[in-house]
C-alpha cells in the first residue's frame, strides 16, 4: 500500500494534543487567538445585508471556516470595490482578509477548531441531550401523577359520598342534616328493641342454664338490660331505676348556643373624669354596739310548734305520698335506655355475653354429635337444658341481628351526636376533610399539569438547537479532516469518536 492511501486515525478527545504535538499548532495559541476574536467582533459591527451571512451569524460561534464563507460573499457584495490587480477597496473585506490571515498564522484556526469539536462532542452536544431526556422524563413523570391525582380525588369524593350515604345525609350542609337526624332516632331504637324482643327465647335458655349451674343462688339476675327490654321495651331510665314510669319528662337541652363574649366596646362607660372623693379624711367612730333590750319570755324554752291541718289548708301546703310517685324525669333519666350510653353499653354487653354462650353450647353440641365419647361436656350433665343444634343457630341469628341493629353506623353517630354535639362538628370536620383534599389533588393536578406543559415547551425548544449543533459539528469535522488531509498530502483522515459516535 502506497503511503498517500494509508489513512490517519485521529482520536477526538486527544486532536488538540495531536495538532501541537505534530507542530501544527504552537503551545501559545490561546494569546492569538484573543486577539482573532477582537479583530472578529469589531469586524461583525459592519456587515451588509445578505441571506448567507444572516445565516453564518445566527446562533453559533464564528470560526476561521466561517470567515472563509464570509469573504466569498463579500466578494459578491464589494465586487464594485475591486481593482483591476485583484484587491478590493472596501474596508469590510479588508477587515475579513485580516482575520483569516491572523488564523492562518501558526495554524491557529486549526487549534481552536479542534478545541471546538471536542467541547461540542464531550459537553455541549451530550448537556443537550441529558436536558431534553431530562424534560421528557419530567413529562412522563408528571402524566403519571396526573393520572394518580385524578384517581386520588375521585376517590377521596367516592369516600365522601359513601360515608354520607351510611349516615343518610346528602352532604350539602352537613351539620344540619346530622341535626334533623336526630329525629329519626327513637324510631330507629324502637326496632332495636323490637328485634331484641325476638331474643327471649335465648335469654330464656340461657338463664335456665345457669339456674341448673348455680344451684344455691336462688337471686340469680342475668342480662338485665337485655330482660328488661324485652318485656317493657326501650323505656326511660327513670322507669328501669324506680319501677314506675314519670309524670312528666324534662328532656336535657342538648345544643346550647355559645354565649357572646363581653367585648371591650360593651363595658361600663365611667367616663374621663376622674372620681372625686375629697380631700377630707374620713373618720370611723369606734364604740360597742347597741342591741336594745330583749326580753326573753319566761316560758319560750317551752313554747312549741303547732302542725294543725287547719293552718296547713290554709298555707296551701300538701304533703306528699312517700317514695317516687309523681316524680318528673329529667337529666340522664329523661333519656330512654338506648339513648342512654350507660344502659346501651350494658345492653350491648348482655347481647355479647348471650352471643359468646350460644356459640360455645352450639361447638359443644355439634362436638358431642360427632364423637359422643369423647370427654366431659356440658350437654351430658344437664340433658334438661339440651336444644338441637338448628335451634340454638337460630337463637344466634336473632342475637346477631339485634346486634347489627345497634351497631349501624348510622345509628352509633346519631346517639354520639345526641350525647355531645361537639361530635356534630368532628363528624362534618372528618366528611369535609376528604372534599379538602380532593381539593387540594386537583390543586397538586394543575401543577402538574403547568410543569409538564414548560417541560414540552422546553424541550420543543432544544430539539432545533440540538439538531442544528450537529450538523453545526459535522461540517467543523469534515473541515478539520480535509484541512489535516492536505497537510499530509491528502491521505484520508478519521477523526474516531466525533459527532458520527453520538
Amino acid at each position: 500500500m502506497q503511503e498517500q492511501n494509508i489513512p490517519i486515525d485521529i482520536q477526538t478527545s486527544k486532536l488538540l494534543d495531536w495538532v501541537i504535538s505534530r507542530r501544527h499548532c504552537t503551545k501559545t495559541w490561546p494569546q492569538q487567538i484573543t486577539i482573532v476574536r477582537e479583530k472578529i467582533n469589531s469586524a461583525i459591527q459592519d456587515m451588509p445585508e445578505h441571506k448567507g451571512i444572516t445565516k453564518l451569524l445566527t446562533g453559533t460561534y464564528i470560526n476561521y471556516f466561517h470567515c472563509l464563507q464570509i469573504i466569498e460573499i463579500l466578494k459578491e457584495t464589494e465586487a464594485d470595490t475591486r481593482s483591476l490587480f485583484g484587491r478590493y477597496g472596501s474596508q469590510r473585506m479588508k477587515d475579513w482578509q485580516e482575520v483569516v490571515r491572523l488564523y492562518e498564522k501558526d495554524n491557529v484556526y486549526l487549534a481552536e477548531a479542534s478545541q471546538m469539536l471536542m467541547r461540542n462532542v464531550a459537553y455541549e452536544i451530550p448537556g443537550i441531550k441529558k436536558s431534553i431526556a431530562k424534560y421528557e422524563q419530567i413529562q412522563h413523570d408528571t402524566e403519571k401523577k396526573e393520572a394518580e391525582c385524578v384517581k386520588n380525588a375521585q376517590d377521596f369524593r367516592e369516600k365522601y359520598k359513601s360515608l354520607a350515604n351510611q349516615l343518610g345525609i346528602e352532604g350539602k350542609n352537613i351539620k344540619s342534616e346530622l341535626t334533623d337526624l336526630l329525629g329519626s332516632l327513637p324510631e330507629m331504637y324502637k326496632e332495636v328493641a323490637k328485634q331484641a324482643k325476638k331474643t327471649k327465647d335465648a335469654a330464656a335458655f340461657y338463664r335456665s342454664f345457669l339456674g341448673q349451674i348455680i344451684t344455691n343462688n336462688s337471686d340469680l339476675t342475668c342480662l338485665p338490660v337485655l330482660q328488661y327490654i324485652i318485656e317493657h321495651g326501650n323505656t326511660t331510665v327513670y322507669e328501669w331505676r324506680y319501677g314506675e314510669p314519670p309524670l312528666r319528662i324534662e328532656e336535657p337541652i342538648l345544643f346550647v348556643e355559645p354565649e357572646a363574649l363581653v367585648t371591650i366596646d360593651d363595658a361600663i362607660d365611667f367616663g374621663d373624669a376622674a372620681i372625686d372623693f375629697g380631700n377630707s379624711d374620713v373618720e370611723l367612730e369606734t364604740g360597742d354596739i347597741d342591741w336594745g333590750q330583749i326580753d326573753m319570755l319566761p316560758d319560750a324554752h317551752e313554747a312549741t310548734i303547732d302542725f294543725s291541718t287547719t293552718e296547713d289548708a290554709e298555707l296551701g301546703i300538701v304533703v306528699q305520698e312517700a317514695g317516687v310517685e309523681g316524680g318528673v324525669a329529667k337529666d340522664n333519666e329523661a333519656f330512654t335506655m338506648l339513648d342512654y350510653h350507660k344502659t346501651r353499653n350494658m345492653f350491648f354487653d348482655d347481647l355479647a355475653e348471650l352471643e359468646a354462650f350460644l356459640r360455645q353450647r352450639l361447638i359443644e353440641l355439634q362436638a358431642t354429635a360427632k364423637e359422643s365419647k369423647m370427654g366431659f361436656s356440658f350437654s351430658q350433665s344437664h340433658s334438661s337444658t339440651e336444644m338441637s343444634p338448628q335451634e340454638l343457630e337460630a337463637m344466634l341469628s336473632h342475637v346477631l341481628s339485634t346486634l347489627d341493629a345497634i351497631n349501624r353506623p348510622k345509628l352509633k353517630n346519631l346517639a354520639l351526636i345526641r350525647e355531645s354535639p361537639r361530635y356534630v362538628d368532628r363528624v362534618a370536620n372528618s366528611l369535609q376533610q376528604h372534599l379538602r383534599l380532593a381539593d387540594k389533588v386537583d390543586g397538586n393536578r394543575t401543577t402538574l399539569a403547568e410543569r409538564r406543559r414548560t417541560a414540552a415547551v422546553e424541550q420543543a425548544r432544544l430539539q432545533p438547537t440540538l439538531k442544528k449543533l450537529i450538523e453545526r459539528t459535522k461540517e467543523l469535522q469534515a473541515d478539520i479532516e480535509k484541512n489535516i488531509s492536505k497537510k499530509y498530502n491528502n491521505r484520508p483522515v478519521h477523526i474516531t469518536g466525533g459527532v458520527t459516535s453520538l
